[in-house]
C-alpha cells in the first residue's frame, strides 16, 4: 500500500464517524509516510508523533487511530499530530 492508498482508506473509513484531515496535504502525507515507516519498523502504526516502545502491547494505546484523538479532538479540535 502506498501512501495516496492509505490516504483513501483512512479518508473512507473516518469521515463517515466525523473525523476528517487536516487540510494541509503536505503535513498530512508527511504524517501518513510516518505512519508506514512505523508499521515497517514495528508491524503497526504507532503515532509518529509520540514515542513508541517497539511493543504492541505497551504501544497499544498509541496505535493510530490512538485512544487520545476522541479527547483530544474535542478539547483542540484535532489529533496531537494535526493530523
Amino acid at each position: 500500500m502506498d501512501i495516496k492508498q492509505l490516504y483513501e482508506m483512512l479518508k473512507k473509513a473516518q469521515e463517515p464517524k466525523g473525523y476528517y484531515f487536516n487540510t494541509d496535504k503536505t503535513r498530512v502525507f508527511d504524517l501518513l509516510k510516518s505512519l508506514m515507516i512505523n508499521k515497517d519498523r514495528y508491524g503497526y502504526m504507532a503515532c509518529p508523533c509520540r514515542l513508541a516502545a517497539g511493543d504492541k502491547e505497551k504501544d497499544k494505546d498509541i496505535i493510530c487511530p490512538c485512544v487520545y484523538r476522541e479527547p483530544d479532538v474535542e478539547d483542540y479540535g484535532s489529533c496531537y499530530c494535526n493530523l
